[in-house]
């Protein structure tokens, strides 16, 4: 099995979307999450959000290609703190010439939307107030922004892992670690940190490659959750403990 690891386009945003809303298909966060009075649809954020990382100067968005199918298996997120611009442009990967050439996934049209005229104040102060998946967002992104603040103070060189998919056909195959790869020899050679906010079914790969952790978010999903896990013999949601991991730079 032969792969390429190329910078991602514009045009690549919608299939990345579903590559990383496919591989979050069974986390019991993102489960509940789309339970909310507003439910969330990680694919659909995902295609707003990739272009607006693409765009940034201090990213660099990789996609994986199986070369003998020219599929897209998965692709990684890496942000940098404390680089120049020109060093980070300097670490873009070359785009390689592949046997196959692969595909670009359209994007559906997403369906039309009713307008609510709800004013923007009384929408926000009911969002948190009247909705616990709301309350449970403003948690786990309160607990990230202060460990954003505690690893990323001001002066600080590092690199962090924004977002990091494998399509559910291509898992268990090295892909993970082989985009975590790219960054790690980075990181090494520029003698700088890589931490990553890892969801429950990742952090043993990232620990696999070095990293180490340093934090927990321990959250009772019940607490939060609307309606009783609807599949499997136990049908409470449990206990998800989010992980911030460290991989220091190694000679």
């Amino acid at each position: 099995m032969t792969f390429s690891i190329q910078p991602a386009c514009n045009f690549d945003a919608c299939a990345l979307a579903k590559i990383c809303g496919d591989s979050f298909h069974n986390d019991r966060n993102t489960q509940l999450k789309a339970l909310g009075k507003n439910p969330y649809n990680l694919e659909q954020s995902m295609k707003t959000s990739i272009p607006q990382q693409i765009a940034s100067p201090n990213t660099i968005i990789l996609k994986l290609i199986d070369e003998e199918s020219g599929e897209i298996a998965g692709w990684i997120s890496w942000g940098f703190r404390g680089f120049s611009h020109t060093e980070i442009s300097e670490m873009q990967p070359n785009i390689a010439t592949t046997s196959k050439p692969h595909t670009l996934q359209p994007c559906k049209a997403d369906k039309a939307e009713e307008k609510d005229n709800t004013p923007p104040e009384e929408i926000g102060r009911a969002s948190v107030e009247d909705d616990p998946i709301k309350q449970l967002e403003a948690l786990t992104g309160a607990d990230l922004k202060n460990w954003m603040d505690r690893l990323m103070p001001d002066g600080i060189r590092c690199m962090f892992v924004s977002s990091l998919s494998v399509a559910p056909k291509w898992q268990s195959r090295g892909f993970g670690s082989a985009l975590l790869k790219w960054g790690i020899e980075k990181a090494d050679k520029a003698n700088v940190f890589i931490w990553v906010h890892s969801s429950e079914g990742a952090w043993q790969m990232y620990q696999k490659s070095g990293f180490e952790v340093i934090g927990t978010l321990d959250v009772d999903l019940d607490q939060y959750a609307p309606t009783p896990l609807s599949s499997g013999d136990n049908r409470t949601w449990g206990h998800y403990v989010f992980r911030y991991m460290k991989r220091l730079p190694r000679g």
